[in-house]
């Protein structure tokens, strides 16, 4: 990160790969892509912690979503779905705040980069390869 002007060890995926892959796992492979790439977006910059812990949390809850009726009352569900809601409110905020956070460094390392908010917001993870896509082929 000292090196203002270098290029970041960033990882050129298929946009198509990255969309697919959010929706078909729920969420899932948001958290490993942000964990994928700890090194070279910096660890001060975004909570990987938290990033870890939702990974699990994800996981935990698709597992429940795809069984969970087999083995829960009405009540346990309604609890289950208390909690994904509430979580789910966390989940939005890190990947925002981390979206937001690529954004700053991908621009600090590359100043012509542009990374414009409202798509940022509308598309966070999916913008950003896309963005990133265009920075390696460039």
């Amino acid at each position: 990160m000292n090196n203002p002007e270098g290029s970041l060890p960033l990882k050129r995926t298929n946009l198509f790969l990255v969309v697919i892959l959010s929706v078909v796992t729920a969420g899932i492979y948001l958290a490993f892509w942000f964990l994928r790439r700890r090194k070279a977006f910096g660890e001060s910059q975004i909570p990987f912690k938290w990033w870890k812990v939702f990974a699990v949390y994800l996981i935990l809850s698709f597992i429940i979503n795809l069984i969970g009726d087999v083995f829960l009352t009405s009540y346990g569900e309604t609890v289950i779905e208390s909690i994904n809601i509430i979580l789910s409110y966390y989940f939005i905020g890190l990947l925002y705040f981390s979206a937001f956070r690529v954004k700053e460094v991908i621009e600090y390392h590359y100043r012509d980069a542009e990374v414009k908010k409202l798509w940022l917001v509308l598309f966070h993870v999916w913008y950003l390869q896309f963005k990133i896509n265009r920075l390696k082929e460039n």
